[in-house]
């Protein structure tokens, strides 16, 4: 009991790392983690801390180490999450979600913001509704595959997904306003045909006016006039 009361181990400091789709440890995360500074280091109980962090939405592991004599070492890893997906029903109410896995799961908009290298769809909301409850179709995880993709390019402001054909493939607008351009991909496309049609609206920008809409179908690019 002794060795509990000794100043030389209260913890001075904290390193905190993160690994995954996010940059920094949110603010509820903060609010645990930094009262522990000055406690005696043998007083935190690094399975508690452990689980506490690892409840958090897309946590996928935590790692808690003592580090004498004053220092903790806390490892966040969040899940590989593939895209960042949100709805807005008649009312005007938004719903989040994170999909990983093909899988549609719905978070707080505190998480969701956190999370700030992934790429947006926006959904129908029945349609999001349903891929929640139920799991992916076929049309969903291949508008996935997609989405991922185009989610690094900086040209893209939005994209939004609809599907009213059942398991198929739906409807995927892309906006490219800094092209002036509007992209609908309206059929199951090869990651290269999608590049090479951005290259393609990218070599052909449209100086003003209205945004020119093209529409991507599986053997072609067609400019509506």
């Amino acid at each position: 009991m002794a060795i509990r009361n000794i100043g030389f181990f209260r913890i001075e400091e904290i390193d905190v790392s993160v690994s995954g789709p996010v940059t920094n440890v949110s603010a509820d995360m903060q609010r645990i983690i930094n009262p522990l500074r000055g406690m005696n280091i043998f007083e935190v109980n690094l399975q508690t801390l452990t689980k506490t962090l690892e409840a958090f939405d897309g946590v996928k592991e935590v790692k808690v180490k003592r580090y004498f004599p004053d220092k903790l070492l806390i490892g966040i890893a969040y899940n590989e999450i593939s895209l960042k997906a949100f709805s807005v029903d008649d009312d005007r109410h938004v719903n989040y979600y994170f999909i990983h896995e093909n899988v549609l799961d719905e978070v707080s908009e505190e998480t969701w913001t956190e999370f700030d290298k992934l790429g947006v769809v926006e959904l129908n909301p029945a349609y999001a509704n349903m891929m929640s409850k139920w799991g992916a179709d076929s049309g969903f995880s291949s508008m996935v595959v997609l989405a991922e993709h185009l989610g690094g390019n900086n040209l893209i402001t939005s994209m939004k997904y609809d599907n009213n054909n059942g398991n198929d493939f739906g409807r995927l607008v892309v906006d490219l306003s800094p092209l002036n351009s509007m992209l609908h991909i309206k059929e199951l496309v090869s990651v290269q045909a999608l590049d090479e049609a951005l290259e393609y609206i990218s070599s052909h920008l449209s100086a003003g006016g209205a945004a020119v809409v093209y529409d991507l179908y599986a053997n072609a690019l067609v400019k509506r006039t």
